[in-house]
C-alpha cells in the first residue's frame, strides 16, 4: 500500500494485501452510504462477521527481523505497506447489513500525517460480505510443495520449512492430497501426489527425508512443480495449489523475473495458484513478491519457528481460499479536491482518469484473519489552490464503486457506496490505518535519508518523531510498532552521534577493525606490538612483530556474539569488552588478558 501520486519507489508487488472487512453494522455519523439493492432480503436475518484480504505480501516479519538483526539500519526492499496493513485488523464499520457477497464500507477523518502536510482528509474504503467463514466449506485441496534445498537453506532456513510442512500435513483433510518437489543442484518429484488420507506419517517421514543440495536451480525447481501441478489438475476433482518454500536466491537457470511470472502466470489462467513462503536472513522478497502477485497468488515470511507452527495452524485454509478474482476499485474524489495518495495497492495496479479518478485492479482476494482495507489521502485541487477549501455540504466527499468475479461460482458481480462528511469519532480500525500509513512514508524517507543521502541526523529526527507519536496514540496494537520503531530509532541515535554505547543487539560492531595489542597476560605467542584485525567476514588475521620473535602471521576464523569472542581452531573463548578506542579480551578462566587500542591510535 503504497502512496500512488507521490512516491519513485520501484515496483514490488502487484496487488493489495490489505484485509477486506466483512462487517454488518447500522449507520453512525460520519459514514458513507451504499447505494446498491440486497441481492437477497432474507439474508439480512443471516449476516456474519468475516474477513478477506487480496493476495501478495501479507506481512513485513522479513523487514522487522532485519531490523532487529542487521548492524545497521535495514534497506527498504522487503518494507510495505500492504504487508504492514496485513499484520494488523483494521475493522472499520459499515453503513448497513450486508446481504450480499460484497459490500463497500466507507469512513473519513482528518488527516494528520507530518510527511504529508498537503493532505486534508483522510478516507477509508472497507469492505463488508454475507459470506460465512465459519461454514464455507472449501474444495478437496492438492497442494504441490516446491522446496527449495541449496546450500542457503542448511541449518534453521530448512528447520522452519519442515515445521511448516508439518503443520500443513496436520490442517490438511483427509479429501486432501500432498505432492513433494526439492530443487537444488539437482530438482526432482521427492514425494507424487498422494492422499492424506491413511498416509500421514509416510508424508512427515517423506519431509523429515529432505537433504540439502548445492545451488538454487530455482527454474527448474519451479517448473517441474507446476508440471506435476498442472498434471494433478487435470483429474483432481478440487483445487490445485502450487506452494513455493524458499530463500529466494537463485543462482543457476533463469534467474530474472519474467521468466517465473510468466510460468505463475500461465498456471494461474488453468487454475493452479501459488504461496509463497519465504524463508531465511538472505531472503530478498523483491521476486517473490512479484510471482506472488499474479491471480491466485499471495505471499507469507516466516521468521522462526513459532510463526512457522502459526501461520499454518492459523492461516493455511486462509491463504488456500479465493473468494473473489478479477476485483477492479474506482475512486473518485469530490470536484473541489484531488487524490493525492493511495495506500493498499501499488501504482502499477492503477490508472489515473482525466477525471481524476483511479482505478485499482486487484487479482485476487482470499479470506484472512485480519480486516482492511484502501486507504485514501485527499488534498485541495489545483483550481482551488488560493481560495478557501471547498465546502461538503452534503456532497460526495468520495464516491467508490467495484466489480468483480465470484471465486466460488464465476459470476460477475458490483457495488457502490458514497462516503459524505468526516466521522466525529473515527472507528479504531481508521485511527489504527492512519499511524500504519505515518509509520510507513516516515519510516521510508528515514532509510532513504540514512542509505541514499548520508543524512544520519535527519533519518533520527524522522525516527524520534514517529517515535514519540506511536507512544502517544495510545493503541495497544501497535505494541509491535513501536518495539520496531524503538529499535531503529536507537541505532539511528547511536550513528548519529548522539549515543556513545553500541545499542544491544550492536556490541559485536566495536571490535571490528585492526588493533595494536598493548598488553598480554597468562597468552602465549602474543606479544605488545603485535597488530590483530577482526574483519566483518568473520575473519580474524593476527600481524607479528617479526623481529621479536619469528612468528608467521596467522588468520582464522572467529565467532562472535553480544558477549564472546570464539576461536574455534584455538578452542578458546574470550569474553571481550569494547570501548570506544579500546578492546579487553579476557579467557574463560580469567587467567588470559589482551588489551588492545586502535591501530591508529597506537605510539609506537
Amino acid at each position: 500500500m503504497r502512496d500512488y501520486m507521490k512516491s519513485d519507489r520501484s515496483f514490488r508487488s502487484l496487488v493489495m494485501t490489505t484485509g477486506m472487512a466483512l462487517l454488518a453494522i447500522m449507520p453512525c455519523a460520519g459514514m458513507a452510504q451504499a447505494s446498491d439493492p440486497p441481492e437477497d432480503q432474507e439474508a439480512y436475518d443471516n449476516i456474519v462477521v468475516t474477513a478477506v484480504r487480496q493476495g501478495g505480501a501479507q506481512d513485513i516479519s522479513h523487514f522487522r527481523q532485519a531490523s532487529f538483526d542487521s548492524d545497521g539500519l535495514p534497506s527498504l526492499d522487503s518494507l510495505t505497506v500492504e504487508g504492514l496493513f496485513g499484520e494488523h485488523d483494521l475493522a472499520m464499520a459499515g453503513t448497513a447489513k450486508c446481504a450480499q457477497y460484497f459490500c463497500l464500507t466507507g469512513q473519513a477523518m482528518n488527516a494528520a500525517i507530518p510527511l504529508r502536510p498537503d493532505d486534508r482528509y483522510f478516507v477509508g474504503i472497507g469492505f463488508g460480505s454475507n459470506i460465512d467463514a465459519s461454514s464455507l466449506q472449501r474444495q478437496p485441496l492438492s497442494v504441490v510443495a516446491v522446496i527449495d534445498r541449496s546450500g542457503s537453506m542448511q541449518g534453521t532456513p530448512m528447520d522452519h520449512v519442515k515445521t511448516g510442512l508439518r503443520q500443513m500435513v496436520s490442517q490438511l483433510r483427509d479429501s486432501d492430497r500432498l505432492a513433494l518437489v526439492i530443487y537444488g543442484t539437482h530438482s526432482l518429484v521427492h514425494l507424487p501426489a498422494t492422499n492424506v488420507h491413511g498416509n500421514r506419517d509416510m508424508l512427515l517421514a517423506a519431509i523429515d527425508s529432505i537433504k540439502i543440495d548445492g545451488s538454487t536451480n530455482m527454474e527448474e525447481g519451479l517448473a517441474i512443480g507446476y508440471q506435476t501441478a498442472l498434471a494433478e489438475a487435470a483429474s483432481f476433482k478440487g483445487k490445485t495449489r502450487v506452494m513455493l518454500f524458499t530463500d529466494e536466491q537463485p543462482n543457476v537457470g533463469a534467474t530474472d523475473t519474467a521468466s517465473f511470472m510468466g510460468m505463475a502466470r500461465e498456471a494461474s489462467v488453468k487454475g493452479v495458484g501459488l504461496t509463497t513462503i519465504g524463508v531465511g536472513v538472505q531472503y530478498d522478497g523483491a521476486l517473490a513478491s512479484k510471482i506472488s502477485s499474479v491471480r491466485g497468488g499471495n505471499l507469507f515470511f516466516v521468521a522462526n519457528r513459532k510463526q512457522a507452527n502459526d501461520i499454518f495452524s492459523k492461516e493455511f485454509s486462509n491463504m488456500v481460499s479465493e473468494v473473489a478474482y478479477d476485483m477492479v476499485i474506482r475512486l473518485e474524489p469530490h470536484t473541489g479536491y484531488k487524490i493525492s495518495g493511495v495506500f493498499g495497492v501499488p501504482a502499477e495496479v492503477m490508472e489515473e482518469g482525466k477525471d481524476g479518478a483511479i482505478e485499482v485492479t486487484v487479482p485476487t482476494a482470499f479470506l484472512s484473519s485480519n480486516s482492511g482495507g484502501i486507504y485514501v489521502g485527499l488534498e485541495r485541487a489545483d483550481a482551488r489552490e488560493h481560495l478557501p477549501a471547498s465546502p461538503l455540504e452534503g456532497q460526495a466527499l468520495m464516491a467508490a464503486s467495484m466489480r468483480y468475479i465470484r471465486a466460488t461460482d464465476g459470476k460477475p458481480g458490483a457495488t457502490n457506496i458514497v462516503v459524505r462528511d468526516v466521522a466525529a469519532s473515527p472507528d479504531k480500525g481508521m485511527t489504527l490505518a492512519h499511524m500504519l500509513v505515518d509509520e510507513y512514508v516516515t519510516l521510508t524517507d528515514a532509510m532513504q535519508r540514512f542509505h541514499t543521502k548520508s543524512d544520519r541526523r535527519g533519518a533520527y529526527a524522522q525516527l524520534a518523531g514517529l517515535k514519540q507519536r506511536l507512544d502517544g496514540a495510545g493503541l495497544p496494537e501497535l505494541r509491535k510498532e513501536q518495539e520496531l520503531v524503538n529499535s531503529l530509532h536507537t541505532k539511528a541515535a547511536y550513528f548519529a552521534g548522539f549515543a556513545g554505547e553500541l545499542p544491544k543487539g550492536m556490541r559485536h560492531m566495536g571490535v571490528l577493525g585492526n588493533w595494536t595489542v598493548t598488553k598480554v597476560v597468562g597468552l602465549e605467542d602474543v606479544y605488545r606490538g603485535d597488530r590483530v584485525t577482526f574483519d566483518n567476514s568473520n575473519r580474524m588475521t593476527t600481524l607479528f612483530k617479526k623481529e621479536r620473535h619469528g612468528k608467521t602471521d596467522v588468520d582464522q576464523a572467529f565467532v562472535i556474539n553480544d558477549k564472546e569472542i570464539i576461536l574455534p581452531d584455538d578452542k578458546l573463548r574470550f569474553a571481550y569488552y569494547a570501548n570506544g578506542n579500546r578492546l579487553t579480551l579476557i579467557t574463560q578462566d580469567g587467567l588470559g588478558i589482551l588489551d588492545m587500542v586502535k591501530a591508529e591510535d597506537a605510539s609506537d
